[in-house]
Protein backbone atom coordinates (compact mmCIF):
# COMPACT_ATOMS: atom_id res chain seq x y z
CA UNK A 1 0.00 0.00 0.00
CA UNK A 2 1.51 3.11 -0.85
CA UNK A 3 0.64 6.30 0.96
CA UNK A 4 1.04 9.80 -0.70
CA UNK A 5 2.73 12.97 0.91
CA UNK A 6 0.73 15.74 1.95
CA UNK A 7 0.12 18.72 -0.36
CA UNK A 8 1.06 22.00 1.07
CA UNK A 9 -2.32 22.85 1.74
CA UNK A 10 -3.02 19.62 3.33
CA UNK A 11 -0.06 20.25 5.76
CA UNK A 12 -1.37 23.45 6.53
CA UNK A 13 -4.73 22.49 7.40
CA UNK A 14 -3.09 19.56 9.70
CA UNK A 15 -0.92 21.76 11.61
CA UNK A 16 -3.57 24.35 12.42
CA UNK A 17 -5.48 21.46 13.66
CA UNK A 18 -2.32 20.46 15.80
CA UNK A 19 -2.00 23.56 17.17
CA UNK A 20 -5.42 23.53 18.25
CA UNK A 21 -5.65 20.66 19.50
CA UNK A 22 -2.35 20.57 22.21
CA UNK A 23 -3.63 24.43 23.31
CA UNK A 24 -6.65 22.89 23.88
CA UNK A 25 -4.82 19.77 25.28
CA UNK A 26 -2.75 22.12 27.67
CA UNK A 27 -5.71 24.02 28.86
CA UNK A 28 -7.10 20.58 29.74
CA UNK A 29 -4.34 19.57 31.65
CA UNK A 30 -4.01 23.41 33.50
CA UNK A 31 -7.55 23.13 34.66
CA UNK A 32 -6.70 19.62 36.51
CA UNK A 33 -3.64 20.86 37.66
CA UNK A 34 -5.75 22.86 40.17
CA UNK A 35 -7.40 25.53 41.40
CA UNK A 36 -4.27 27.82 40.96
CA UNK A 37 -4.23 27.22 37.56
CA UNK A 38 -7.82 28.05 36.34
CA UNK A 39 -6.65 31.57 34.95
CA UNK A 40 -4.16 30.07 32.69
CA UNK A 41 -6.87 27.82 31.88
CA UNK A 42 -8.88 30.43 30.72
CA UNK A 43 -6.16 31.73 29.14
CA UNK A 44 -4.97 28.91 27.12
CA UNK A 45 -8.54 28.46 26.17
CA UNK A 46 -8.71 31.90 24.71
CA UNK A 47 -5.83 31.18 22.76
CA UNK A 48 -7.11 27.95 21.28
CA UNK A 49 -10.57 29.77 20.29
CA UNK A 50 -7.92 33.17 18.82
CA UNK A 51 -6.04 30.07 16.66
CA UNK A 52 -9.68 29.08 15.31
CA UNK A 53 -10.70 32.26 14.37
CA UNK A 54 -7.72 34.08 13.16
CA UNK A 55 -5.90 31.71 11.52
CA UNK A 56 -8.21 28.67 10.40
CA UNK A 57 -11.71 30.27 9.96
CA UNK A 58 -10.36 33.70 8.37
CA UNK A 59 -7.73 32.30 5.58
CA UNK A 60 -9.57 34.91 3.05
CA UNK A 61 -6.94 37.31 3.97
CA UNK A 62 -3.32 35.41 3.95
CA UNK A 63 -1.86 38.38 5.87
CA UNK A 64 -3.92 38.23 8.25
CA UNK A 65 -3.61 34.46 9.66
CA UNK A 66 -0.03 34.71 8.90
CA UNK A 67 0.13 37.04 11.43
CA UNK A 68 -1.95 35.66 13.96
CA UNK A 69 0.02 32.45 13.58
CA UNK A 70 3.25 34.29 14.29
CA UNK A 71 2.05 35.89 17.37
CA UNK A 72 0.12 32.86 18.49
CA UNK A 73 3.67 31.02 18.00
CA UNK A 74 5.46 33.61 19.95
CA UNK A 75 2.88 33.87 22.51
CA UNK A 76 2.77 29.73 22.74
CA UNK A 77 7.10 29.84 23.12
CA UNK A 78 6.74 32.77 25.98
CA UNK A 79 4.84 30.52 27.90
CA UNK A 80 7.00 27.69 27.58
CA UNK A 81 9.45 29.56 28.70
CA UNK A 82 7.07 30.57 31.68
CA UNK A 83 6.57 27.17 32.45
CA UNK A 84 10.47 25.92 32.27
CA UNK A 85 11.29 28.93 34.72
CA UNK A 86 8.50 27.99 36.99
CA UNK A 87 9.26 23.95 37.14
CA UNK A 88 6.15 22.84 34.66
CA UNK A 89 8.43 21.07 32.27
CA UNK A 90 5.74 18.66 31.20
CA UNK A 91 3.55 21.58 29.94
CA UNK A 92 6.19 23.53 28.51
CA UNK A 93 6.78 20.54 26.32
CA UNK A 94 3.17 21.03 25.04
CA UNK A 95 3.37 24.56 24.38
CA UNK A 96 6.28 24.07 22.79
CA UNK A 97 4.48 21.50 20.31
CA UNK A 98 1.79 23.96 19.95
CA UNK A 99 4.53 26.45 18.70
CA UNK A 100 5.92 24.43 16.32
CA UNK A 101 2.49 23.69 14.63
CA UNK A 102 1.67 27.58 14.33
CA UNK A 103 5.57 28.06 13.37
CA UNK A 104 5.24 25.61 10.81
CA UNK A 105 1.44 26.95 9.69
CA UNK A 106 3.09 30.24 9.54
CA UNK A 107 5.78 29.49 7.02
CA UNK A 108 3.11 27.49 4.32
CA UNK A 109 0.89 30.98 4.90
CA UNK A 110 4.31 32.98 4.22
CA UNK A 111 4.24 30.77 1.00
CA UNK A 112 1.20 31.79 0.17
CA UNK A 113 -0.48 28.12 1.26
CA UNK A 114 -3.97 27.95 1.53
CA UNK A 115 -5.34 25.06 3.67
CA UNK A 116 -7.93 22.95 2.00
CA UNK A 117 -11.02 21.80 3.81
CA UNK A 118 -10.93 19.79 6.41
CA UNK A 119 -13.15 17.55 8.50
CA UNK A 120 -12.56 15.86 11.87
CA UNK A 121 -15.65 13.59 12.85
CA UNK A 122 -18.09 15.48 10.77
CA UNK A 123 -17.17 18.48 12.08
CA UNK A 124 -15.72 21.05 9.84
CA UNK A 125 -11.59 22.16 11.42
CA UNK A 126 -10.21 24.05 8.76
CA UNK A 127 -12.74 25.79 5.95
CA UNK A 128 -10.84 26.43 2.18
CA UNK A 129 -11.92 30.14 0.82
CA UNK A 130 -14.96 30.86 -0.58
CA UNK A 131 -15.84 32.48 -3.83
CA UNK A 132 -17.40 35.45 -1.47
CA UNK A 133 -14.80 35.74 0.10
CA UNK A 134 -12.31 36.39 -2.79
CA UNK A 135 -14.99 39.32 -4.02
CA UNK A 136 -14.93 40.50 -0.88
CA UNK A 137 -11.05 40.90 -1.37
CA UNK A 138 -11.45 41.78 -5.14
CA UNK A 139 -14.08 44.99 -3.43
CA UNK A 140 -11.19 45.91 -0.91
CA UNK A 141 -8.87 46.44 -3.53
CA UNK A 142 -10.64 47.96 -5.47
CA UNK A 143 -12.17 50.27 -2.51
CA UNK A 144 -8.27 50.93 -2.00
CA UNK A 145 -7.63 52.15 -5.54
CA UNK A 146 -5.60 49.18 -6.58
CA UNK A 147 -7.81 47.71 -8.87
CA UNK A 148 -9.39 49.43 -11.41
CA UNK A 149 -13.18 48.97 -12.28
CA UNK A 150 -12.36 47.56 -15.44
CA UNK A 151 -10.59 45.11 -13.87
CA UNK A 152 -13.01 44.65 -11.09
CA UNK A 153 -15.66 43.41 -13.65
CA UNK A 154 -13.11 41.03 -15.42
CA UNK A 155 -11.97 39.91 -11.71
CA UNK A 156 -15.73 39.74 -10.69
CA UNK A 157 -16.19 36.56 -13.76
CA UNK A 158 -13.54 34.72 -12.87
CA UNK A 159 -14.41 34.40 -9.26
CA UNK A 160 -17.09 31.87 -8.81
CA UNK A 161 -19.66 33.02 -5.83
Amino acid sequence: MQSAMPSPSERLAYSIVAAIALTAFAALIAAIAGASHLVAAVLLLAVTIGIYWLVACNQATIVHAKDAAAATALLLLVCALANLVTGFPYQAVLFLLAAAALGFAFLLLQQGTVAVELRLGGVLAVAAPSGRDHLRMLEELHAAGILSADELATKRLLVAP
